[in-house]
């Protein structure tokens, strides 16, 4: 329990850095204290994994409204997919998320952010990170409408493949 108190936040100067070095003080002092011979292996076990998941662990703390566990990422995911639902009147919102991926969630979560403050965030993102993640969300759309197009005209678009390998293989 003294290791969940340890990483709930104590105000907005906490840091990802900060907490995993109190985190990690409190494995060390776990680690060298007496511990009954039945709880050592669970205990090691969890220091083990705790450890391990460093790097990754401690980030959402870097992280403005970055959601710190499973169950908040799921309730956000949650409220994205029912507002999907309430916005498109579809029973299943899927197919919105597959499709336009994990920018459709950026999106509707930046909708509720005043303009300034999303302005002043968006700008501080460099050009290049920008340009290679809208990469991904044209390879992401350019691969849904070929299998949309596969499973609407799947004849048309066997055609045309067996055309576009056919004339590979006549290049010289």
């Amino acid at each position: 329990m003294a290791i969940a108190r340890l990483l709930e936040p104590t105000g907005s100067a906490d840091t990802g850095a900060g907490v995993r070095q109190r985190v990690e003080a409190a494995l060390d002092d776990l680690a060298a204290g007496d511990v009954p011979s039945w709880l050592a292996a669970p205990l090691a076990h969890l220091v083990t994994v705790l450890r391990r998941l460093g790097p990754g662990l401690y980030h959402c703390y870097d992280v403005p409204d970055l959601p710190r566990t499973n169950n908040a990422l799921e309730q956000f995911y949650r409220r994205v997919k029912a507002g999907e639902r309430r916005t498109t009147g579809h029973r299943r919102s899927d197919r919105f998320v597959v499709r336009v991926g994990g920018f459709a969630v950026y999106a509707l979560a930046s909708s509720t952010i005043a303009e300034p403050a999303l302005t002043q965030r968006l700008a501080s993102i460099p050009s290049a990170a920008w340009r290679a993640q809208r990469r991904i969300l044209h390879a992401n759309q350019e691969r849904q409408v070929k299998m949309r197009r596969f499973h609407l005209h799947r004849a048309a678009y066997l055609a045309d493949l067996e055309a576009r390998w056919t004339q590979l293989s006549h290049v010289p």
